[in-house]
């Protein structure tokens, strides 16, 4: 008589996957959490240096804070974002540098000389905007008439010359010490590039360029 068949092999099969799932779901769901942990709290340290960068008032953290802008509005590729973190120490290094280390600056003793006369448009430092958000402006605006001569306020080597969307006509000048001032919004330039200027020397003519909606420099 032969022997019927049972389903052993099948039965053990499943009774062993039954026993051994359970063991399965519990390391996955521990690998899950820590992953999620982990990209938790790196988001976190990215959020507490860039709002680190933004607590701080001081010029020289003005071009990180338009860097970061930047990344938020215009650029999308992450890889040169890396590379700028990697350069200031802000990825896959102490971060005891960050943003945050002292920076050393040209001091200026002596007296500049007043590129224009006439009445302050808007300030250095922050501005508060009409919706109540801070925004910094990096220099100084000055209205005055269309056509009034602009002058130096310092002595230096024309190191570049152009014509932006939003500065207009612009004029940037390197002076000793690494010392950069810039001349925008200007309705007509009266130097070259590379040309070196003296310090009170009438250099461009004020203007309304760029997105300027009056005369100013």
């Amino acid at each position: 008589m032969n022997r019927l068949w049972e389903p052993r092999e099948r039965y053990y099969s499943r009774s062993s996957k039954h026993k051994l799932w359970p063991l399965r779901e519990k390391r996955w769901s521990w690998s899950r959490f820590r992953k999620m942990l982990r990209q938790t709290l790196a988001s976190l340290l990215i959020f507490m240096l860039i709002w680190g960068v933004f607590c701080f008032e001081a010029p020289a953290m003005v071009p990180v804070q338009k860097k970061i802008k930047d990344w938020f509005t215009q650029d999308y590729d992450p890889e040169p974002v890396i590379k700028f973190f990697s350069s200031v120490g802000l990825w896959g290094n102490t971060l005891d540098r960050a943003a945050f280390e002292v920076v050393s600056t040209t001091v200026v003793t002596e007296p500049l000389t007043v590129p224009v006369s006439g009445q302050i448009g808007k300030p250095f430092g922050w501005l508060v905007q009409p919706d109540r958000s801070r925004v910094f402006h990096d220099g100084i605006t000055i209205i005055a008439k269309e056509g009034t001569p602009i002058k130096a306020a310092l002595g230096g080597t024309v190191s570049r010359i152009g014509n932006e969307e939003e500065l207009g006509r612009i004029i940037v000048i390197c002076s000793e010490g690494g010392i950069i001032t810039r001349y925008a919004y200007c309705k007509e330039i009266l130097v070259n590039l590379n040309d070196e200027v003296q310090e009170g020397q009438v250099i461009a003519r004020v203007g309304k360029t760029g997105t300027a909606t009056y005369p100013q420099l």
